[in-house]
């Protein structure tokens, strides 16, 4: 168990430190000395530069089965990783859509485009991710790697929403919450809103079925593991 110390270790630093800077202690201060875009570009990088060392911890752990693999299984990301692409591209061409909080749509249309879908596609994007990988690889190492992001995902839209809700006033928020779900067409099964087909548009899409195609292409000789199993 000594092998897996480092992937836990940096897991857990990962989450701290992107809890810590994300608080409004620290977060707000930042903001108002970089601005909203050099508070973004920091966070980016932190994010980048952590992620690059859990991927360093979680590619030297040893590999311990939990449940055997199959190929049935390793189609699983197959099948999850477009809706999954396709989201993270959405979240990121949509300005009211990231993970920042700060910012509610104005005018007529309180969620335009993909939040008319749901409010936290960056969230499920990395839900989905998580999930399918967690299935497919079945050791423990997988598990904590991709289980950990999985819950980090799972719990931010809580975050979000209430940052959302401090930052952008009571009234802005609960009109913005009647048009929106946190789930994937909630709100329109409930007939609360209309998915905005048009406000999320073609590029969305064809960029996200751009962004996977070349995650195929390059899996294997990255990850070392084909991403369609064969």
């Amino acid at each position: 168990m000594i092998g897996f110390l480092p992937l836990v270790a940096l897991l857990a630093a990962f989450v701290t430190v992107h809890t810590v800077i994300s608080r409004p202690a620290l977060r707000e201060p930042l903001v108002a000395l970089l601005g909203r875009r050099g508070y973004g570009t920091f966070h980016g990088t932190v994010s980048v530069l952590g992620m690059a060392a859990v991927f360093w911890a979680y590619f030297r752990a040893p590999y311990l089965e939990l449940w055997p693999p199959s190929t049935a299984l390793r189609a699983v990301p197959a099948l999850a990783m477009p809706l999954a692409c396709v989201l993270a591209v959405a979240s990121v061409t949509n300005p009211y859509a990231g993970l920042g909080g700060d910012r509610l749509p104005e005018g007529e249309n309180k969620a335009p485009g993909i939040l008319s879908l749901t409010r936290h596609p960056a969230p499920w994007a990395l839900v989905l991710w998580g999930a399918a990988h967690v299935v497919a690889n079945g050791d423990l190492a997988g598990v904590l790697f991709f289980g950990t992001f999985l819950v980090f995902a799972a719990l931010a839209p809580v975050l979000v929403d209430s940052r959302r809700r401090r930052l952008c006033g009571e009234e802005a928020w609960i009109r913005f919450a009647a048009a929106t779900s946190t789930t994937p067409f909630l709100s329109a099964i409930q007939d609360n809103a209309k998915i905005d087909w048009r406000g999320i548009g073609w590029k969305p899409v064809v960029i996200g079925l751009l962004l996977f195609s070349a995650i195929l292409l390059i899996h294997e000789t990255v990850f070392g593991v084909a991403a369609i199993a064969l």
